[in-house]
């Protein structure tokens, strides 16, 4: 089960471009890709690029086992830059656990602010430890400022 972070006060200058009341419900992505940990770390690129992701959520084992996330970022630092043989390593050997979730009615600026403290790019949306989507860096710059008006 995911556990949440709770919501923190954050700040955002008022005025300017951005839509900082936006929350991870109405930015996040319903649809997320997952992965068996015991599959390889090509089995995961593979699957990234079809679903056209840049993360996987590892599905838990059993009720007790928390998610974990592999990105492509997992792939470069503990795989490709160490020269290992993706085909060789699991996705468990490499993937981040447990994970940082967030509720739904965080709001965007607290999420920039998260993604920034704990140099991660996705975290997961959970609802009373349900899994409702993911929202990534790249949600929140389309969402927040590209699609501001």
């Amino acid at each position: 089960m995911l556990d949440p972070i709770s919501p923190a006060a954050g700040a955002h200058k008022e005025g300017g471009v951005g839509n900082y009341e936006l929350c991870a419900r109405d930015i996040m992505q319903v649809e997320v890709a997952t992965i068996l940990g015991d599959l390889s770390v090509v089995e995961a690129a593979r699957m990234m690029l079809f679903e056209g992701v840049r993360s996987l959520l590892i599905e838990p084992r059993d009720e007790s086992d928390p998610h974990g996330i592999i990105t492509y970022s997992d792939i470069v630092r503990r795989v490709l830059s160490e020269g290992r043989d993706p085909a060789a390593v699991t996705v468990d050997e490499v993937m981040t656990k447990p994970l940082i979730a967030v509720p739904p009615d965080m709001k965007v600026a607290i999420i920039a602010q998260l993604f920034q403290r704990e140099e991660i790019g996705h975290v997961p949306v959970i609802d009373e430890g349900q899994l409702l989507g993911i929202v990534s860096m790249t949600d929140l710059v389309t969402e927040v400022v590209a699609r501001w008006e």
